[in-house]
């Protein structure tokens, strides 16, 4: 399988870091995303996981078992527990609550019919809220059908758009060669059956293993690695944003060449504040490899000065005032800001 990789059904969990900015979404705001790296030891390894907040514990989907996906619960402190799966669930396993309060999980499955020798991005109903079994597949679109040995391809990540609808986005190679991957994206009314839309949302291989964290209107942020085959060839971790889920910002590096870490998966866990899973392995070993999944979180750095904040199509930046009453002296922070009732502006 290359190693390529996976949003979310309702989750609470305790804020992690406070952060004070409104969401960003375009390469030219002056702000940066960072990776801290979780110290937690999981006990898991594989590729291309994926992560859903399920009452106090993160609930994994991963490589393993005769499954092709097997499932771990894992506490805020790393401690991970399996949990029982019910039939095959396919590999590079995702899944999503639709608007009418379905789960439908998407998976790469391959052809069991003899002599086909075919792989296809296929989804099927979750059996119950929790995923741990699923129904008949569909093929998601008739282009999403291949052969078994076509390489960097697939890892879907399926999101609800703000209208409803359902997209799925696909690592696609349409020629064969280093950092030739591109990102292509599926859309349909029903979750089941999907069109291809026109154009490709990220190319030049910076543009595999996709995971949508965040999917508003005029507010997306997607997480995603390179190809094996790109630069120092070793993988790395980068941020996109976009204003459409259709065209999005150069992706921004966020990890180093120290590991090869790819296949990422996560959710928000407060304003501009992610917890991530992701695949890693030694950056120079040769031949088969052993991956682990590793915790993390990234979040947005401020640079110094004022910060440029683009949320839509129009921009401003964030001022701090003073406002006294009587001896009583506060700090204000934000675009426009205004003194509290009663105050009044140094």
């Amino acid at each position: 399988m290359s190693k390529f990789r996976k949003s979310a059904w309702g989750f609470t969990v305790a804020t992690m870091l406070a952060m004070a900015f409104t969401p960003l979404h375009t390469a030219s705001a002056v702000v940066e995303w960072a990776l801290a790296e979780d110290s937690v030891s999981l006990g898991l390894t594989g590729v291309s996981p994926h992560v859903e907040r399920t009452g106090n514990a993160d609930r994994l989907w991963y490589p393993g078992g005769l499954a092709g996906t097997a499932v771990a619960d894992c506490n805020d402190a790393g401690a991970c527990t399996s949990v029982p799966t019910t039939g095959r669930l396919g590999s590079d396993f995702t899944a999503i609550t639709l608007p009418n309060g379905t789960r439908r999980a998407y998976f790469v499955e391959i052809s069991m019919t003899p002599g086909a020798n075919t792989k296809s991005v296929s989804s099927a109903a979750c059996l119950t809220t929790a995923c741990t079994a699923v129904g008949t597949s569909t093929i998601a679109a008739a282009e999403l059908v291949v052969s078994q040995t076509v390489k960097a391809w697939g890892v879907p990540d399926a999101v609800v758009t703000p209208d409803g609808k359902v997209r799925l986005y696909v690592v696609e190679s349409p020629t064969e060669g280093n950092c030739s991957e591109k990102l292509a994206s599926y859309i349909s009314n029903d979750g089941i059956s999907f069109t291809k839309e026109s154009g490709w949302r990220l190319e030049n291989g910076i543009s595999v293993d996709p995971e949508i964290l965040r999917a508003k209107t005029g507010d997306w942020l997607m997480i995603l690695a390179d190809g094996p085959g790109c630069g120092d060839r070793v993988q790395k971790l980068y941020t996109s944003t976009s204003n459409d889920g259709l065209t999005w910002s150069t992706p921004q590096k966020i990890s180093g060449s120290d590991l090869r870490r790819l296949d990422p998966t996560g959710y928000e866990v407060s304003t501009n504040v992610f917890r991530i899973y992701y695949a890693t392995a030694v950056a120079g070993a040769l031949g088969d490899v052993t991956y682990t999944i590793k915790r993390g979180t990234i979040s947005i750095k401020q640079s110094s000065g004022e910060v440029s904040i683009t949320t839509g199509t129009s921009s401003s930046k964030k001022t701090t005032i003073t406002c006294i009453k009587a001896k009583v002296t506060k700090k204000v922070t934000g675009v426009n800001p205004k003194c509290p009732s009663g105050y009044k502006k140094k």
